[in-house]
């Protein structure tokens, strides 16, 4: 029965082509789409698990309630020594301090520089977690300062077939290191990204506030703090006796820190510890793969029924030869099956051709095996149970009801042959979801758009920021500064923590001279040198610039600053006194405009703008704009001669901003390519329709044609059928894609309004869309000579 089923699903199929073609060209591309975020969702739904109990494993954030509420996945360092040396919680706690861009100089004085950069780790980090050693020895070695641990990659990458143990590196031209393990390397599914491990001690010579054990006024992102409990102690338990720590180490402080454990598998996906793939994402790459799929299903129902009149008659035959109901329904599902195997096979080497380009979206390295495995591979086969069912049971049981009489007779009415109202509602809920996902791209890309290219308050154009590396002494500073002002092609230097708006903040408290307590508020601190000023083109409200110095004696401060001190006007604020993050009293002697301090994500903060010393990493260079290239040149010649040790590594402001909408881009970059997808899924449910009103209007079209009727007139016969179901579509869509583009733009603090041109622009375009796939087919119609369409008569 099976193989008669077969074969006669085959013959049928091969007779037609064009609806099979269409039907396999859908589902390949929705399955394919489907594949491939499945694939995604599972490779970051499963980040982390290969670590022994690792729902023991938890990290240690800060909830920091001031005026507002935010969160950091850090602590201040004391609190991972006194957590592990006045309390029983933890089997194992470690503190691990990450660096990022740093030069590595290796064999033969060969420099590189390590993007991910490296890990300072205390020696329970191996115990906590599955990084497999396999050479060497971390435990007692990381004890003591100068020792590292690389994984096998890096080993082939730095000393080849040589033996990695006991060779020497060298970190930053600054810390010299002698390599005591080798590790297995590390999955991809990791938070792990520094592949090069340095004993915690090392810190002492560097930062040495990671290592002070009274290191409580400050939380760096850096730092993250790690621990393993013991069995049976719940994580409520470490929070409750973590509760008192802010009253008895952090007393007098204004903001109110409560420290929080943050179980390992939420690293990856917690959108309130900032993880790097937020749920959100992953569901919405779900929720749309899903889309793609029900609105394959939808054109392959829509289809389907469009070919009903052609099979009448074969119905008939078989009916009135005995063919029960049943028998009938498994032959239509037998063809859906059919083309769904076919589709789904067609679907994984469309995965596979798309998979680097995944890889390129997100920085990623899966490999074909990341398709081909078996929970990908069962995803397939119940994906294609799920589209025969739910694609051929409809027509199937409108096929097997027949009356065989009426069908040899040809005398069906046009609800009979599957409801021409049901394939108009499949269109349109085509259509809603086609219009939901151009909506929102269109969101997207404005929004982006926005961020990127608003008036941040400060000059971004041609500036570009410098690492200093280890050449931090004054003298190599003001050589260096000194050289480029002498330059053709810079137009300015200032020695920086940061640029105005950047993901590298440092919040702390301010105090109003004459007050006992720091004020309510926390600021940002900008820190900078006399030229910081006119090199990022702030604009003074009041006052004047800060003077050279080589320490923190004069401010300027922000307009915000000033509102939330309640000044009447800025002038007023010139000559106060402020203690800023316990550096003493110093005075405000000028008012900045507001500038973007952070990302469009967050409101514009109070900020102080001064020489802090110690945190003065960078330069920054503002270049000729008409000849950026040669102004590169001229920083770079002066870098390598007073600094032949370092690697110059810089970056442009722009290419910074645009860090800061990153993963929202490669959102967009994916939702561009479903929403082509449904686009012309939706256009081609929307040509099986038209062709079947074609088909059934053939002799009205030639009687038309007989009494004068012109071309365009039969357009609108056509066309008028599909705008209103795309105007029906569109009255559904409008709220629903404006609700989910409102909740988005809902965590900008500064978006774009949501106008009517978004929705007016969406609908355009699926009304163009719509009109070139259905053009040709109505066109060809209205082309027949009406004696070939009424010789029948």
């Amino acid at each position: 029965m099976l193989k008669n089923y077969l074969k006669i699903a085959w013959r049928s199929l091969k007779r037609n082509k064009t609806y099979a073609g269409i039907n396999v060209l859908g589902l390949v591309l929705s399955m394919a789409s489907s594949l491939l975020i499945f694939a995604f969702i599972h490779f970051h739904l499963n980040f982390d698990d290969f670590h022994t109990d690792e729902d023991r494993i938890y990290r240690i954030g800060t909830k920091q309630q001031r005026e507002t509420t935010s969160y950091i996945y850090s602590v201040p360092p004391a609190l991972g020594a006194v957590l592990r040396r006045d309390y029983d919680f933890e089997e194992s706690l470690a503190r691990v301090v990450n660096e990022e861009e740093v030069q590595v100089t290796y064999r033969d004085n060969q420099k590189v520089v390590e993007t991910y950069g490296v890990s300072f780790v205390e020696p329970a980090f191996f115990e906590i977690f599955n990084f497999p050693l396999k050479e060497g020895e971390v435990q007692k070695e990381f004890l003591q300062p100068g020792k590292a641990a690389i994984t096998e990659r890096m080993a082939r990458k730095y000393f080849g077939d040589q033996a990695a143990i006991g060779q020497s590196l060298k970190i930053s031209n600054a810390i010299d290191l002698t390599i005591s393990a080798v590790l297995k390397d590390l999955p991809q599914n990791t938070f792990q990204q520094p592949e090069i491990f340095i004993s915690y001690p090392s810190l002492e010579s560097r930062m040495d506030f990671f290592v002070d054990p009274d290191a409580w006024n400050g939380i760096s992102s850096q730092l993250q703090c790690f621990v393993k409990l013991k069995n049976g102690v719940k994580a409520e338990d470490v929070e409750q006796a973590m509760a008192p720590f802010p009253e008895k180490y952090r007393p007098g402080h204004t903001n109110v820190h409560t420290y929080m454990m943050q179980p390992l598998y939420t690293l990856h996906s917690s959108e309130t510890f900032q993880g790097p793939m937020p749920n959100r994402t992953l569901w919405t790459l779900g929720i749309i793969g899903a889309f793609l799929i029900i609105s394959s299903c939808l054109n392959f129902i829509n289809l389907a029924t469009a070919q009903v009149f052609n099979r009448l008659k074969e119905v008939g035959v078989r009916k009135s030869l005995g063919s029960m109901k049943n028998q009938l329904f498994g032959q239509f599902l037998t063809e859906t099956s059919l083309i769904a195997l076919v589709a789904v096979i067609f679907s994984f080497v469309v995965a596979l051709l798309f998979l680097p380009y995944l890889n390129e979206l997100f920085a990623m390295e899966l490999t074909s095996q990341a398709v081909l495995n078996g929970e990908v591979v069962g995803f397939a086969a119940l994906l294609t149970i799920f589209i025969t069912l739910l694609s051929g049971s409809y027509p199937g049981l409108l096929l097997a009801r027949f009356s065989p009489i009426m069908a040899l007779k040809g005398k069906l009415s046009g609800v009979q042959f599957g409801g021409i109202n049901l394939r108009k509602a499949l269109i349109v809920v085509q259509f809603v979801i086609s219009q939901v996902l151009i909506i929102g791209m269109l969101v997207i890309i404005k929004q982006i758009n926005y961020s990127q290219h608003s008036q941040l308050g400060f000059d971004r154009e041609a500036v570009v920021m410098i690492r200093k590396g280890n050449a931090n002494q004054r003298s190599d500073v003001s050589s260096f500064m000194q050289q480029l002002s002498q330059k053709s092609n810079i137009l300015g230097v200032t020695e920086c923590f940061a640029a105005p708006s950047s993901v590298n903040g440092w919040g702390t408290g301010v105090r109003y001279k004459g007050k006992d307590e720091n004020e309510s508020f926390h600021v940002t601190i900008k820190s900078g040198d006399e030229a910081y000023v006119n090199t990022f083109g702030l604009e003074l409200l009041a006052g004047r610039n800060i003077r050279k110095s080589d320490s923190l004696n004069e401010i300027l401060v922000n307009e915000t600053f000033t509102k939330k001190m309640n000044f009447a006007s800025p002038e007023e604020a010139i000559g106060q006194y402020f203690n800023v993050s316990d550096r003493g009293f110093v005075p405000v002697v000028g008012v900045l405009k507001d500038f973007h301090t952070s990302s469009m994500y967050d409101e514009i903060q109070p900020a102080v703008v001064g020489f802090f010393d110690n945190v003065m990493y960078n330069y920054a260079v503002k270049l000729n704009p008409k000849n950026i290239r040669g102004g590169l040149a001229e920083v770079e010649q002066s870098w390598s001669s007073l600094n032949p040790e370092e690697v110059f590594i810089y970056e442009f402001i722009d290419d910074i901003i645009r860090e800061f909408y990153e993963s929202d881009q490669r959102l967009l970059s994916l939702i561009k390519i479903f929403t082509g997808i449904a686009i012309f899924i939706g256009c081609m449910g929307l040509f099986g329709l038209i062709s079947f009103m074609v088909e059934r209007k053939t002799k009205e079209i030639g009687v038309r044609k007989v009494l004068g009727g012109s071309v365009a007139s039969i357009l609108w016969l056509f066309g008028r059928e599909f705008l209103w179901l795309i105007a029906i579509s569109f009255v559904v869509a409008a709220p629903v894609a404006w609700y989910f583009s409102d909740k988005w733009l809902q965590d900008f603090a500064f978006s774009i309004p949501l106008g009517a041109n978004l929705f007016l622009t969406a609908l355009l375009f699926t009304v163009l869309a719509a009109t070139f796939s259905v053009m040709f087919k109505v066109l060809k119609a209205a082309a027949v000579n009406p004696v070939k369409s009424l010789r029948s008569e």
